[in-house]
């Protein structure tokens, strides 16, 4: 320490007040060891006033040539590359291996062994590979009556009985009625098995793992055992009509005998209310309830419709379109009835398309591409407004309703539509 400090004081008279040190100076063993301004490098734990550079990966050619500096000869295998990683290098010539026989590094022959060779040999003669088939290793002979030694395994010959060979066969094979048989996993295709187990093709039975969580082993409809829980139609949210529960046909009943009051109906499963607008449950399906084919009359400046509908969920929102004289007259909107608060949605599109809507008792916004007043109380207006004077041409008047909080299922409500003679929007309903 004072011969660093007595080094330091002599550069500082030297150099008077800018101190320089030397790169390499100083040795460190973490940055705090050197002078303010210098960085300690890894590589050879000095003091540099530039952080380190990054390490570049030697080539296998540097590599092996460091070592061949040291008198070690590498022909193959994988070396330090000097930034903590390392190099596959070199390669071996068909026939030989890298690190035969316990040389690192070398190309060399493997001896074959009778473990090694041919996945295992069981008998006979097996050549070193290396010395020729002079200097064959023997891997023993085959014990038992009637079974002989073919290609380094101890097989029954063909056409034998393999009872007469103590039930000897080859690989997975077991012996059955004298034939040998490969076994079939089931279990592979199964996912769990029935008491008993299931066959595996030569005569004996498999146990698959069983199921879990309470769930039961049943066939399914694609001739498979599967596990599946609870099998009713309660558990697969099946309330009503014929279903297929854990691949079986069954019956779930009506609405009415699973408890449901009259007006449900049986639609894919479930029991839904049941009104004549069940199908206007997207913005593309709106129910046409004043036009052509639906024998009311909407053509004159003043009208009214009254209709009766239900939500049968907290999603459900009843779409409604209305084909209407072209007349600058208020349209206004009122649901009533029924336990849940509502959402209501009115829009008017002029005979050119455009939106004309020119005041509205709520707030917009865009649904589907069209301008909508949106007001969550259970009345809502607005005043048309369009460029077209042409009185003999036809409007349409969109209607959203949605549960603003849905208290009860298959919720009944009155809705009423109607044009009045103003041409201002009313301050109060």
């Amino acid at each position: 320490m004072r011969l660093r400090l007595a080094l330091i004081l002599g550069l500082v008279a030297l150099g008077g007040c800018d101190l320089a040190v030397p790169n390499g100076l100083f040795g460190c063993g973490q940055p705090t060891d050197c002078p303010s301004g210098y960085f300690c490098w890894n590589s050879d734990s000095r003091c540099y006033d530039s952080k380190e550079p990054e390490c570049v990966p030697k080539t296998c050619d540097q590599v092996m040539a460091d070592f061949a500096a040291l008198g070690i000869a590498i022909e193959c295998g994988s070396l330090p590359d000097g930034c903590d990683g390392s190099i596959e290098c070199g390669g071996c010539v068909e026939g030989s291996v890298c690190g035969a026989n316990g040389q690192n590094f070398v190309c060399g022959c493997e001896e074959n062994t009778c473990a090694s060779f041919a996945g295992g040999a069981e008998c006979g003669p097996v050549p070193t590979r290396c010395g020729g088939q002079e200097q064959a290793i023997f891997c023993g002979n085959c014990l038992g009556d009637g079974v002989v030694c073919v290609d380094n395994k101890c097989e029954c010959p063909a056409g034998a009985d393999c009872a007469d060979c103590g039930g000897r066969c080859t690989g997975a094979e077991v012996c059955v009625d004298g034939q040998c048989c490969e076994p079939t996993y089931p279990c592979a295709d199964n996912e769990c098995a029935p008491a008993g187990g299931l066959p595996d093709g030569c005569g004996g039975l498999t146990q698959c793992p069983p199921c879990a969580n309470g769930e039961d082993c049943v066939l399914s409809e694609a001739s498979v055992y599967e596990c599946v829980g609870d099998c009713t139609c309660e558990a697969y949210g099946v309330e009503c009509g014929n279903a297929s529960i854990c691949g079986s046909p069954t019956l779930c009943g009506t609405c009415a005998d699973n408890g449901f009051d009259s007006g449900y109906h049986c639609e894919a499963g479930r029991c839904v209310c049941e009104d004549p607008f069940e199908f206007n449950d997207s913005f593309q399906s709106f129910a046409l309830i004043c036009g052509e084919g639906t024998a009311l009359n909407c053509m004159q400046d003043a009208w009214g419709i009254d209709l009766q509908a239900t939500l049968h969920s907290d999603k459900d929102i009843d779409y409604y379109a209305l084909e209407v004289l072209d007349a600058p007259t208020p349209i206004f909107v009122q649901a009533y009835g029924g336990f849940s608060t509502r959402i209501l949605s009115l829009s008017y599109l002029c005979p050119d398309g455009f939106e004309g809507i020119d005041k509205c008792t709520g707030s917009t916004d865009s649904i589907g591409g069209i301008k909508f007043c949106i007001d969550e109380n259970d009345t809502v207006g607005i005043e048309r407004r369009c460029d077209t004077s042409a009185s003999s041409n036809m409007g349409t008047v969109l209607v959203g309703v949605e549960a603003a909080e849905f208290r009860t299922d298959c919720d009944g409500y009155g809705l009423n539509i109607f044009a009045t003679y103003g041409t201002e929007l009313p301050v109060e309903f």
